[in-house]
């Protein structure tokens, strides 16, 4: 993924009133005027916008703006090395992959992606729509690890597609995110993942005829801002209106054009006051905070199997997940679980004890690619800095010792373990901390939730 940009509050669209009796009052008062009818149906605009909002923040920083800009619309930048406590892509980075993202631009017809052969090392492309669904996983899983060209549409009018493709992928929104994760086997590997990363390339696919500069004949999208939550419910709105309504929002937009919102409403209505917006944004967020963490807890981890990357009409979820975690995937490509608490349900402290988590033989995470566990700081989500360059283990972790029966004890404390159990240690801060428990390629125990992870032991420190 990227440096994520400030979360943006919550959403700010626009509203207009088709009906002439609001219309008239409208210009009497200067603004919408907000009734009861009204409140809650802008708080519910700001939840299903926010998740929205976020992506066009993303969206502007990471291919828009000149000053934040990593690579234009339908290139990949990539991210050669992996994390570290001092350059991260993003909170809570996993550190098996290198990453590499793309936006796509949709709007002039259909984009292929050419994969190069990886010789059974694990990648995906992961797809995401505007509305933060993934709608594809390009890679590995899906459709193995040869040379491979895919081919992502838009909702603009159909193209003749090129054969041989080895899949395509339609897309709702006229923009798409592709974020590409390809596995690495430690330091020495990375400069074999970054020849790789260079050549997975995007390429247009230009309407039959189609000659000069394509791009010269779209609208200009506007950078994004957000500075109020009437920028915000502004942003909202002017994304609605450039999008094609989707099938299952079309009585959704009916009702949000009641207040001025979306390709349904009147396009030149004022907006409610500025304090009403806020209020409304203000009440959407709790609401999201809320909704967040509801996965069950089990020996003190923390499950999120459903609704996790699509989300259909559930947008209470949709905004909450994008608040907990951006860019999501779904569990059967890749299932995390966050360690939070010991078997005695206390939080991770590093300061106040040493923590044991023992897989026994027939208890390993069960994948059909590979497992990790990475530690965080609670205090701000990154990898805690350590003398041996430790941020994760996991199955791929060379020279971990099994015990005799053939379990497996990793041991999570500040302090080097004695004997053999020090090529087990996870190097742990002397404060609160946090686990996530990365699964790729889950296998249906898994997913079920008929395997769990053991608990994690607290000892005292020395």
């Amino acid at each position: 993924m990227t440096t994520q940009p400030h979360r943006p509050a919550l959403p700010t669209p626009n509203f207009s009133v088709p009906m002439l009796r609001i219309l008239l009052t409208s210009a009497l008062l200067g603004s919408l005027p907000v009734c009861a009818e009204t409140e809650p149906l802008l708080r519910e605009v700001c939840i299903h916008g926010y998740p929205l909002i976020g992506m066009m923040q993303r969206m502007s920083a990471e291919a828009l703006n000149p000053l934040t800009r990593r690579k234009p619309f339908n290139e990949f930048f990539h991210y050669r090395k992996l994390s570290t406590p001092d350059e991260a892509p993003f909170r809570a980075p996993n550190n098996d992959t290198l990453y590499s993202i793309a936006w796509v631009d949709l709007r002039n017809g259909p984009m292929l992606l050419s994969a190069p052969e990886t010789k059974g090392r694990y990648y995906t492309a992961q797809v995401m729509n505007l509305y933060t669904d993934t709608i594809a996983n390009l890679g590995a899983r899906c459709h193995g690890t040869a040379a491979a060209t895919f081919a992502i549409t838009g909702p603009a009018s159909p193209h003749p597609l090129p054969s041989g493709l080895t899949a395509t992928v339609s897309c709702e929104s006229h923009f798409a995110l592709i974020l590409l994760r390809i596995l690495v086997d430690g330091p020495e590997d990375v400069a074999a993942v970054n020849a790789l990363q260079s050549q997975f390339q995007l390429t247009p696919l230009p309407a039959p005829g189609a000659s000069g500069n394509p791009a010269a004949s779209l609208a200009p999208i506007p950078l994004y801002k957000g500075d109020s939550p009437r920028d915000r419910l502004d942003t909202l709105n002017r994304l609605l209106r450039s999008q094609p309504v989707r099938r299952s929002e079309v009585s959704l937009m009916k009702r949000f054009a009641a207040i001025g919102i979306g390709p349904d409403a009147v396009p030149s209505a004022p907006l409610p006051p500025a304090e009403s917006i806020e209020t409304a944004e203000k009440s959407a967020l709790a609401a999201i905070k809320a909704a967040g963490l509801t996965g069950s807890l089990t020996h003190g981890w923390r499950f999120e199997r459903d609704g996790i990357g699509s989300y259909g009409t559930d947008y209470l979820r949709r905004a909450s997940v994008w608040d907990g975690g951006p860019l999501a995937n779904v569990p059967e490509e890749s299932l995390y679980l966050s360690g939070l608490q010991d078997s005695r349900g206390k939080p991770l402290d590093g300061s106040q004890h040493r923590y044991r988590i023992r897989l026994p033989a027939d208890g390993i995470p069960p994948v059909n690619f590979f497992w990790s566990i990475t530690l965080y700081r609670m205090s701000d989500g990154m990898l805690h800095r350590n003398p041996i360059h430790r941020y994760s283990i996991g199955n791929r972790t060379r020279g971990l010792i099994p015990a005799a029966d053939g379990s497996l004890s990793l041991h999570l404390q500040p302090d080097q373990p004695d004997g053999p159990d020090a090529a087990n240690w996870l190097p742990a801060p002397r404060e609160p901390f946090y686990l996530v428990l990365r699964l790729y390629g889950p296998r249906p125990p898994a997913l079920d939730g008929s395997w769990v992870p053991p608990a994690i032991e607290p000892t005292p420190l020395r």
